[in-house]
């Protein structure tokens, strides 16, 4: 399977995911900016970069941060692993002059 639909398949697990937890969630397909999804919940709104089997860069996540900073948003990544079929959640906040990640769940 291509890598755009492998991405693409862990992004639909976490939209999902998020909308059972109440979340009304948008991909941004396609738009190849920092956020593969926008999750609004009780008038917050959250970026999330959704990321397979891996950590984003520390550039990915200061970038993420930066933006979601700059529109009033938290940043979140979600991390699918793919061979345990789970979704792992965290904060990006800002640490120590760069943006690093706090679980919210694993």
């Amino acid at each position: 399977m291509a890598r755009y639909h492998l991405g693409r398949r862990g992004e639909w697990k976490v939209k999902r995911m998020l909308q059972r937890d109440g979340y009304y969630v948008v991909r941004a397909a396609g738009s190849k900016g920092v956020a593969d999804l926008v999750a609004i919940k009780n008038g917050q709104a959250f970026l999330v970069q959704v990321k397979r089997n891996h950590r984003p860069t520390q550039k990915e996540l200061d970038r993420l941060f930066d933006e979601a900073s700059a529109c009033g948003a938290f940043a979140l990544v979600a991390i699918w692993n793919s061979k345990k079929r789970r979704v792992a959640l965290y904060y990006v906040e800002w640490e120590d002059e760069h943006a690093c990640l706090r679980p919210i769940s694993e």
